[in-house]
């Protein structure tokens, strides 16, 4: 399948990724179905705020649909290794937590060909059909009903907040700027956290 059979907007997040693939159309999906429950659209500034518990080929699509980057400060990442996604919009107060909790089509015949692939042990029969599966997967997140893979709920929580603009200082060692909340001191001088680990 040609990436042009694709919508126009899972085109541009694959654009961007670099590739298709099952991770990607994920977040895709994730975004489709918490945009719907709140009307979301594209971010101009802060409006919107992604939380995210991965970090994943997922998050190329929150970039790319919502403008949730982490320059904004609108995009925030958890470290939870769950493909979980909060999505907030600060005009309204709500938010919604879509979860991925489906198994997708073909999931254990494409990983056991992927590790024939990795190994060097395909046939070129196996390749072809493991990017016929991955394609498949991709094709049943972007078009299935959310509610086929996703739990979708709204949820109450705090909106977080603003990005600041944060005052730097010169690191005592290396001298970076570096953000002043983010320093150790040492002996009394002010050093970057870089710094204080190669000093341990």
């Amino acid at each position: 399948m040609n990436s042009r059979d694709f919508p126009e907007d899972f085109q541009a997040c694959v654009c961007f990724h670099g590739h298709v693939c099952p991770g990607l159309a994920i977040g895709y999906a994730a975004v489709k179905a918490g945009s719907r429950v709140l009307g979301l659209s594209t971010a101009k500034d802060e409006e919107i705020v992604a939380l995210v518990e991965n970090n994943s080929c997922a998050v190329d699509a929150v970039q790319v649909l919502l403008s949730c980057t982490f320059g904004k400060g609108n995009l925030i990442f958890r470290d939870w290794g769950k493909q979980v996604f909060t999505f907030l919009d600060r005009r309204t107060g709500r938010a919604v937590r879509v979860s991925f909790n489906g198994q997708l089509p073909g999931r254990d015949e494409r990983r056991s060909l992927k590790k024939k692939i990795d190994a060097g042990e395909a046939t070129d029969a196996e390749r072809q059909t493991w990017d016929q599966l991955r394609t498949q997967a991709v094709m049943a997140l972007i078009s299935a009903d959310p509610a086929k893979y996703f739990q979708v709920k709204e949820s109450h929580m705090e909106m977080p907040p603003h990005a600041q603009i944060v005052a730097t200082q010169p690191c005592d060692i290396c001298g970076e700027a570096t953000v002043t909340g983010r320093m150790m001191e040492r002996c009394g001088r002010r050093i970057c956290q870089e710094c204080f680990a190669s000093l341990k």
